[in-house]
């Protein structure tokens, strides 16, 4: 299994700048035999809120341009996409020409109105898909800070955890540790894809990695644009399950309240 991580600069607003850099990185990543790349957060707008509703509609114009991109890759980011006058921040899947999965955030970030502006994703819904004979787990951003998210895709057996975000340089270090740390707690490799540089008034953290079952980095793209490749074998999450059994619903220790 090889997997990309784009990281790259999200220029607020600028859809079509942003397509053009994405696709640039989507040709690296074909030609380096990746089977996914995986893209930063709302990698196609940022968070324009002035602008929200018009590059809502704006989407699907480009989501079907990278569908044409996607025979023999999987194309992996989030979106924003308008549901009946709705916008949720949404993760999709593109696998030869089709919409495999989508998952639209559930924990908004509060701090910033993101729950403002965006509708919440159905908690109830599943956060994994199959492709390649592996099952996949996926978070968006401010999730990462929520346990509770991945540890469900983990339980529904994801062997790779993938996360998409936007995150500020300032939270730099909890961006690393709560990587690392999602990846020991769910015995899981963990693929992360952070914007870099400035988008709107954020300075993005970069530092999109890879971290193996065990928490060890195997790959980091530091703060500069550019596409990381991993080979790995999925397999070997299992086999850390097996030798070090952990992986537990941490309510069967009756220490937490509400199920997920």
């Amino acid at each position: 299994m090889k997997i990309s991580v784009a990281q790259m600069q999200v220029i607020e607003g600028n859809m079509e700048k942003n397509y053009e850099t994405s696709l640039d990185m989507i040709q690296k990543a074909k030609l380096n035999g990746s089977n996914l790349v995986l893209f930063p957060e709302l990698f196609l707008s940022g968070f324009d809120y002035t602008n929200l509703d018009k590059l809502s509609r704006l989407s699907p114009k480009y989501i079907d341009k990278l569908l044409e991109e996607s025979k023999n890759i999987a194309i992996c980011g989030t979106f924003l996409e308008n549901i009946d006058n709705k916008i949720y921040n949404t993760f999709y899947c593109l696998y030869e020409r089709k919409v495999l999965f989508k998952y639209s955030k559930i924990k908004l970030f509060e701090v910033t109105k993101e729950d403002y502006y965006f509708k919440a994703g159905n908690k109830s819904g599943p956060n994994t898909f199959d492709l390649f004979g592996i099952k996949f787990g996926v978070c968006i951003c401010f999730e990462l800070r929520f346990p509770e998210i991945l540890r469900k895709a983990a339980l529904n057996g994801a062997q790779v955890l993938l996360v998409s975000a936007i995150w500020p340089i300032e939270r730099l270090h909890a961006w690393q540790s709560l990587s690392c740390a999602r990846a020991i707690e769910n015995q899981a490799f963990v693929v992360t894809c952070n914007a870099n540089d400035r988008s709107g008034k954020w300075m993005c953290a970069g530092h999109s990695s890879v971290y193996d079952p065990n928490g060890l980095l195997l790959e980091c793209a530091l703060d500069c644009t550019t596409l990381k490749s991993v080979v790995f074998d999925p397999e070997y999450s299992r086999k850390i399950q097996k030798e070090f059994p952990s992986l537990i619903r941490a309510y069967d220790l009756n220490c937490m309240g509400e199920k997920i």
